[in-house]
């Protein structure tokens, strides 16, 4: 007994040819794929705390390194991340110096120093983005008015609906 191809109703390209290699093959299953994650995906409940506190610890030193005599520290906090349910660490300063120039040079070089990607966006005001995995770090220096801006982020963590709102929260009730 010889097998016949059957005919495809929709006359797709794909199983067009697979017929044609294949006659004996009638199904074709392929592996089932994980699917993405939800907006109410969990992950691990200790997760965030840990991210922040590595994001934290992490922009203290590199502040600490490029701005040594610096009243200001690094604020981190939980903030909402990328697509719905997620959250990502940031760390931030937001201060005015008249040395924000070599604040950033230094910061460059302790990055450069550490494996950090880093380049210089173009425009008037001097700034410097950096990664590594999935950590982000950017900043700029306005000459005219001193104003810095230095921030350390990670990557954005799915928590569900929930648990972003509750997680990105302040006290005090603001966002």
């Amino acid at each position: 007994m010889e097998l016949q191809p059957v005919p495809d109703p929709t006359g797709d390209p794909f199983f067009d040819a697979l017929r044609r290699r294949h006659p004996d093959v009638d199904v074709v299953l392929l592996p089932p794929e994980p699917p993405p994650p939800g907006p109410d995906a969990v992950v691990d409940e200790d997760l965030p705390a840990a991210v922040l506190t590595r994001v934290a610890t992490l922009a203290e030193d590199l502040w600490a390194a490029a701005a040594r005599d610096s009243d200001a520290v690094p604020e981190a906090r939980l903030v909402y991340g990328d697509g719905p349910g997620a959250v990502r660490a940031a760390s931030r300063v937001a201060t005015r110096r008249d040395d924000g120039f070599h604040v950033l040079v230094a910061l460059r070089h302790e990055l450069e120093t550490h494996g950090w990607a880093v380049t210089r966006p173009p425009g008037a005001v001097e700034r410097i983005e950096a990664h590594l995995d999935d950590l982000t770090v950017t900043a700029s220096y306005v000459e005219g008015t001193g104003a810095l801006l230095f921030r350390l982020t990670s990557g954005s963590l799915t928590v569900g609906l929930d648990r972003a709102r509750e997680l990105t929260r302040h006290p005090g009730g603001g966002r």
